[in-house]
This record gives structure tokens, C-alpha cells and sequence, in this order.
């Protein structure tokens, strides 16, 4: 799902382009929208979208004076202007999309295809950078990432945040500290072989957890693990328990 912030200092432009883009662009997830470029400056550092639809003529501050304060802009920009002559020869030379007012579906569903392709370059550019970071790192870095793929989505995910992991037949669980929870096509054995460096305990068959989130041991039946904050109880199995011992004390 790629993340959208809609910019317009006219609420009825950004609902207008919501409907529109909810109706014919259903890969787009807006997540937050903006009536100054002040307002959006904050928005974009707060969610990080991967495209701002961007008003150009606003009070204040316009949208080229927003985009001016970030020194490197990492998201896509689709202008969306009333005026086809304020700017535009500039962002024609500068091979950007803009959508003029009243806006065409087809025009939009163009420049939402075009932003697609561009996250998917980026997301790879992405795994190819965790790949050479992790590649420069010869021993466990607890600022290192792992790449967690769904279907509409990859996550860039610190090792030190997970809390465990939990399969599910051909597919795993990822429990982060925040709360957050992702399921994956993968089995967990997968992950058992990428994390055992980093700390993780194959406690059972179907568990995988992080020694640094475990915070007691809990003596019923064959032992269960507190992990994280919020106490989650994993059990431990009879053939992992010296295992699971050997590594905790």
C-alpha cells in the first residue's frame, strides 16, 4: 500500500481528490492531509509517506517553498494546481506529475501508476542497501535491519525490536515492542537460521524469541517464557528446556 498525504489550503480539494482516489486508485492508503505547508511539513516528518499530492498556490508558504525546506526530499510529488502556467514549465523540465483542477480520473490513475513503479524501484534500492549495511557488519549490530516482505507491503524492521516470532504452518508472526504484529509467508525455520547470531531462542517447535525481551522464566509444566512488556507467555518445550537454560543463566 503506498502512503499519501493530501496538501490543499481548500478542504473540499482534498476531499474531492480522497473519493477520487479511493474510488479508482486502490492501492493508495491516504494517511493524513494538510490545509498549509506548514502543516504538512509536520505531517510528512510524522508519517513519511511515499507520495504528497501537493497544492502549489497556498497562503503562506507555497507547495515549491515546502518541498525547498526538506534537503532531500525521499517522496514521490504529484503537483495538483488550478494554474496551468504558475511553475509548470518548471516541473515539466524537472519530469515531475502535476494534475490540473477539476482533476481527470484517468489523468490521476496515470500519475498513481507512475508513483507504483517508482516504490517498488525504491523499496529494492532499499534491500539492496540493508543488504551492503549488513554485509559491512561482520558481528551482531543491534542497529541492524531484517526485510519483512507481505503482499502489499515490505517493513524495514530493527532485529532489536522484535520480541519473538510464532509459525503458523508455512507462515510466521512477527511480535514487535511497539505492538505492531506482521505475518509473513515464511516458515519459521527460516527465521531461526537468520536470527540465532542476534540473540533469538528457539524455545519450541512453533516459537522463536529474543533473550534481550525475556523477563522471567514461569515454572508451570515444562516452563513458559515472559517476553516483552507486555508479559506474553511462551512455552517452552521439554526437548528445548536445557537449551533454553543453558542460554538464560
Amino acid at each position: 500500500m503506498i502512503k499519501a498525504i493530501l496538501v490543499d489550503d481548500e478542504p473540499i480539494n482534498n476531499t474531492n481528490l480522497a473519493a477520487l482516489l479511493n474510488r479508482h486508485c486502490k492501492g493508495v492508503g491516504i494517511v493524513a492531509t494538510a490545509r498549509s505547508a506548514e502543516e504538512a511539513r509536520s505531517k510528512i516528518i510524522e508519517w513519511e509517506p511515499d507520495v504528497v499530492f501537493l497544492d502549489i498556490e497556498m497562503p503562506g508558504m507555497n507547495g515549491f517553498d515546502l518541498l525547498k525546506t526538506f534537503d532531500n526530499p525521499y517522496f514521490d510529488v504529484v503537483f495538483v494546481t488550478a494554474y496551468d502556467s504558475y511553475g509548470i514549465k518548471a516541473v515539466k523540465f524537472s519530469a515531475l506529475d502535476y494534475i490540473l483542477k477539476p482533476i481527470n480520473s484517468a489523468e490521476l490513475k496515470a500519475a498513481v501508476e507512475k508513483i507504483e513503479n517508482s516504490v517498488q524501484v525504491k523499496r529494492q534500492n532499499l534491500r539492496l542497501k540493508n543488504l551492503l549495511s549488513l554485509l559491512d557488519n561482520t558481528s551482531s549490530n543491534t542497529e541492524d535491519k531484517i526485510a519483512l516482505s507481505t503482499l502489499k507491503e515490505t517493513y524495514f524492521i530493527a532485529i532489536k525490536d522484535i520480541l519473538r516470532c510464532v509459525s503458523s504452518n508455512n507462515y510466521t508472526t512477527f511480535f514487535l515492542a511497539n505492538g505492531d504484529e506482521h505475518l509473513i509467508s515464511k516458515p519459521l525455520y527460516e527465521y531461526d537460521e537468520l536470527l540465532s547470531s542476534y540473540g533469538f531462542i528457539r524455545c519450541h517447535q512453533s516459537h522463536l524469541v529474543n533473550k534481550f525481551h525475556v523477563k522471567s522464566i514461569l515454572n508451570e509444566d515444562s516452563g513458559y517464557l515472559i517476553v516483552g512488556a507486555a508479559g506474553h507467555k511462551v512455552p517452552i518445550s521439554r526437548q528445548k528446556k536445557g537449551l533454553v537454560k543453558s542460554i538464560l543463566y
